[in-house]
């Protein structure tokens, strides 16, 4: 029997690498600085592994080079095999040694050898800070590469590549998902297709479902075939590291293919499988998969978003009918507690609090009215976790409902106000409201009491949007100005309003930019303005505006969203508007021209402030705008509504600005007002007239003396025709 015996496939291949190099050098005999090469070039893992322990990459341009560089030399002409040192004798015998009854892998040979090798491996690591840098020798710590937890060659190749979820030392924690353990378990004593692929959005738990399976089959709570189970979690990072090379991710694969098939009880674990199709990347993971997979040869488990299942893997069906599919879905009610209160004594154990019951449920409704566009259980935990940091940091022995407020505004970049929450019943929203849009208090407290119910959950249908709302009336009376406060007022955020101008929808094959285009056409691969909507402003306002012009398809699709709060996009993604308010703007009512049919006592009803609905119905079909919860009508604003708007809003919010840039406020005497009035007040163009009138006779001469301006108060008079600046005064 030869020493060989002993050494494994990869070993071998490190010993024939290392004497080919010797064959091509000068010394005569192998020695250390050829393993060292040999090992760079044939166990490159190995060394990334090395690496990467050490704060550091490896040098890949380096790798080639040397690799060229013996390629080019040619092997000496000599007979029989090249003399073997015996130095590198001593390493050989050091690695069988701490091989044991095992076979020798790379990893022995490096252990054995580091000493001499160390200072030939150092040129090739380099800062992962400063790539420019080279580790210094000394500073290079050999890592423990596994070599005690590796019982038979095909588990330390799996391990190479990963970590076994079932390992005896390893401990997750899982809680509130039973139903889906079940289905889990379910899928793995199936004939056909025993592949779980299991889909869901980010923050739904899916790699924890995974890891909660290994503690069942650790525990033995499981059907009798499954016992004897192992579960190994590949990283796709570690297949591909160090496989710049030609056939280097090949040679991966197959070991990997190959350690699998000799555990007939171990299942991969690749968690984000959609990186292994060639629509993410151009690599040949899939293929070597497939066969593998359609044989039973091995069997996976893999978990992907919704989004990247069907962007990716929906493409790649020969690999997809090897997987059985399963959605995971946030959790209810009742699981969601379950899983807060199962996590809740670690955090206390890790942070030394104590996290009483009713902050754990104050924790949920702050991420569910705060955090809508993140997902449960992960934006509860994410929550009580930042929150216990903040209470830690404090020196606090008790996790108050303070330092949520805290972790909320830092985690979704929002302000909490006052009065603005489910607890106090959103007292303070027509006062949020009140301060930006001024003289239109029946149009506030109509929208204000719908969301009201809304948001309290008092309406049954809990699939609708948190409110459906046509605000109707002449343009500049602040229709557009209240979607925007009410986005603020409901989120916290300045970026909860999504804005589609309807106006672009007014032809009928406009219609498809909302849900996606159907395939083969053009803009198919573009992102439905819808999905945009429902991911970037969950928990705001979707404004709909001017959404008289748009074609009469266009108002048909809404009848769905208004009624179900659901839609289906090109991609098959299933749409919920639940977490949205959708405010639809229009200025039918607005104008007494023929083309909306407005006679006198329609154009009083215009300026009194109540719904034309005549002309609504000839605008709009009547089934449309019964699935608004309120027909908010605005009413045209007077001379005296618009001197409140100038000097409450337009003046407020410039002497705000002003401030904040160059420590200068403007005082307008009554007369100044009554000028800028007299050039801007309109009844047809409301106050975007007297934005514009500000802008011209306060705004552009100001330009040319801010400047030079010293801090202070500059007050502002006026003649009826022109305004006068005065000297700035502290």
């Amino acid at each position: 029997m030869s020493r060989y015996d002993k050494y494994s496939e990869s070993a071998i291949g490190v010993l024939v690498k290392t004497q080919d190099i010797a064959m091509r050098g000068a010394a005569g005999e192998t020695g250390h600085q050829d393993l060292a090469e040999a090992l760079l070039l044939s166990a490159l893992p190995d060394i990334v592994a090395i690496a990467k322990s050490n704060n550091a990459v490896v040098d890949h341009e380096l790798i080639k080079a040397l690799n060229e560089r013996i390629e080019a030399s040619a092997p000496r002409d000599v007979e029989g095999p090249v003399k073997i040192s015996g130095e590198f004798r001593s390493i050989l015998d050091k690695a069988e040694e701490l091989a044991g009854d095992a076979k020798v892998e790379p990893a022995h040979l490096i252990r054995a050898a580091w000493p001499t090798i160390k200072a030939e491996l150092a040129p090739f690591f380099r800062s992962e800070s400063a790539l420019q840098l080279v580790l210094p020798v000394d500073d290079i710590v050999l890592p423990d590469l596994g070599l005690r937890s590796r019982p038979n060659e095909a588990v330390s190749v799996l391990l190479r590549f990963g970590e076994e979820l079932t390992d005896p030392d390893t401990d997750f924690q899982v809680f509130g998902r039973e139903t889906e353990l079940d289905n889990l378990t379910s899928v793995l004593l199936k004939y056909w297709k025993p592949n779980p692929l299991v889909i869901g959005e980010s923050g739904v738990g899916k790699t924890a479902l995974v890891q909660g399976l290994a503690m069942r089959i650790k525990a033995g709570a499981v059907p009798e075939r499954l016992k004897s189970v192992r579960i190994f979690d590949i990283h796709v990072s570690e297949l591909l590291a160090g496989t710049n090379l030609h056939g280097a991710l090949e040679d991966n694969l197959n070991m990997l293919v190959s350690a699998a098939e000799s555990l007939p009880d171990a299942f991969l674990f690749i968690d984000e499988i959609h990186q292994v199709v060639p629509a993410f990347a151009n690599n040949p993971i899939s293929e070597v998969l497939k066969p593998a997979l359609s044989s039973g040869r091995i069997r996976c488990i893999g978990a992907t978003t919704s989004t990247d299942y069907t962007k990716y893997l929906e493409k790649d069906s020969a690999l997809l009918r090897r997987f059985q599919t399963m959605l995971v879905k946030e959790p209810d009610e009742a699981a969601l507690g379950m899983i807060v209160a199962g996590i809740t004594p670690r955090l206390e154990r890790h942070f030394g609090i104590t996290i009483p019951e009713p902050v754990r449920t104050r924790a949920i409704e702050m991420a569910r009215r705060y955090l809508p566009m993140k997902r449960f259980p992960d934006k509860a935990l994410d929550v009580l976790d930042r929150a216990s940091a903040k209470a830690v940091f404090a020196a606090e022995r008790e996790l108050t409902e303070s330092r949520l407020v805290d972790a909320v505004r830092d985690i979704g970049n929002v302000v909490v106000e006052p009065g603005m929450d489910e607890a106090s019943g959103l007292s303070g929203l027509e006062a949020a409201m009140s301060r930006n849009v001024m003289r239109q208090d029946d149009a506030i407290r109509t929208v204000a009491q719908a969301v009201r119910v809304a948001r309290m959950r008092l309406d049954p249908r809990r699939d609708r949007p948190s409110g459906a709302f046509l605000l109707t009336g002449p343009t500049g009376v602040g229709k557009t100005a209240l979607a925007e406060h009410l986005a603020r007022a409901l989120s916290g955020r300045d970026d909860a309003l999504f804005r589609i101008d309807m106006s672009e929808f007014s032809d009928a094959h406009t219609a498809a930019r909302l849900l996606g285009a159907p395939p083969g056409y053009i803009g198919y691969d573009d992102a439905p303005l819808l999905s945009k909507a429902v991911d970037a402003c969950a928990g705001g306002v979707l404004l709909l505006d001017e959404f008289e012009k748009a074609h009469a398809q266009v108002h048909r699709l809404f009848l769905q969203i208004l009624d179900a709060g659901r839609a289906t996009d090109s991609t098959g993604r299933s749409l919920s508007f639940s977490a949205l308010t959708i405010v639809a703007t229009c200025n039918v009512g607005g104008d007494t021209g023929p083309a909306v049919g407005f006679d006198v006592e329609n154009a009083l009803l215009r300026d009194s402030g109540h719904v034309p609905m005549a002309a609504l119905k000839r605008a709009f079909p009547i089934e449309l705008l019964n699935r608004f919860d309120a027909i908010v009508p605005f009413r045209a604003l007077d001379r005296d509504d618009a001197r409140a708007i100038l000097s409450g809003v337009i003046v407020r919010d410039s002497n705000a600005n002003l401030r904040r840039e160059y420590g200068l406020e403007l005082d307008f005497s009554p007369e100044a007002l009554d000028t800028i009035l007299a050039s801007g007040y309109s009844l047809e163009f409301g106050v975007r007239d007297l934005q514009r009138a500000y802008r011209r006779l306060v705004s552009v001469p100001l330009a040319s003396i801010v400047g030079t301006a010293r801090k202070g108060t500059i007050r502002v008079e006026g003649d009826g025709l022109a305004l006068a600046f005065g000297t700035a005064r502290a």
